[in-house]
């Protein structure tokens, strides 16, 4: 089946469908400080959470203790469907 060609011209009439003038292009490396007009005023800055060295630790082990349980979780399912795997093929051949 051939592909069928546009025989139809485009032409622009010039009207606005949807100003997109004020969109920025999103930073490849973050979020980039966003530019607000001057008699926008400033939003109030949240207070910055200081943690002593013991709070940080215990965040990074329950963290780490997170992802070893997800990545156990995982194991442990692929065990059990690589045994019903070789469960079902030792079946078959039999």
């Amino acid at each position: 089946m051939a592909a069928r060609r546009r025989t139809d011209d485009f032409e622009d009439d010039g009207r606005v469908i949807a100003d997109m003038s004020a969109v920025e292009r999103p930073s490849l490396l973050g979020h980039a400080p966003q530019r607000r007009p001057e008699s926008e005023p400033r939003a109030p800055r949240r207070p910055r959470v200081e943690l002593t060295t013991k709070e940080r630790l215990w965040m990074a082990l329950g963290a780490l203790r997170a992802g070893l349980t997800v990545g156990c979780i995982y194991v442990v399912f692929l065990g059990i469907v690589i045994v019903a795997l070789i469960a079902l093929w030792t079946t078959l051949s039999a």
